[in-house]
């Protein structure tokens, strides 16, 4: 009897030594949203002497940018900071005389053009050794340019 006693109680210690601690630093593992930006510019020139015609013509230059940027974090199992970052922009502008500056290089087909340029970005930070990484991919299209990132 003696016996079964003191292996009972040498479990319930065991269980106690391996029992878990309770802890209050628990971080949500789900994707959440932590910032969206939303950034819009307008520009405007007007004038009567264009550099590029030989000061004679308009100056007339619009451009109108909207950008969106999406911003999610999510932590991982060894409270690593996982960031993905979504951004949209577009621009559009109009001139009365970039499609005069160098007519064997002249890369728009007029006077007018739009710009798109999404991008994605992932980066994963450790925060309690400093250390971070991370990757993206963007595009930038107009009418006739593309380029890759």
């Amino acid at each position: 009897m003696k016996r079964i006693f003191l292996t009972a109680a040498a479990l319930v210690s065991l269980l106690q030594v391996y029992s878990q601690k309770s802890d209050s630093s628990f971080k949500s593992r789900k994707l959440k949203l932590d910032e969206i930006n939303l950034v819009s510019s307008y520009y405007r020139q007007d004038g009567n002497n264009a550099a590029v015609t030989g000061g004679i013509g308009s100056q007339k230059l619009t451009d109108i940018a909207n950008v969106i940027d999406v911003t999610l974090i999510r932590y991982d199992r060894k409270d690593r900071k996982h960031t993905i970052g979504i951004e949209m922009g577009i621009d559009h502008y109009t001139s009365a005389s970039s499609d005069k500056v160098d007519l064997k290089a002249n890369s728009s087909a007029s006077s007018a053009d739009t710009r798109l340029y999404p991008s994605v970005t992932w980066s994963r930070e450790n925060e309690k050794k400093g250390t971070s990484v991370g990757a993206g991919l963007s595009y930038s299209g107009e009418y006739d340019y593309q380029s890759f990132g």
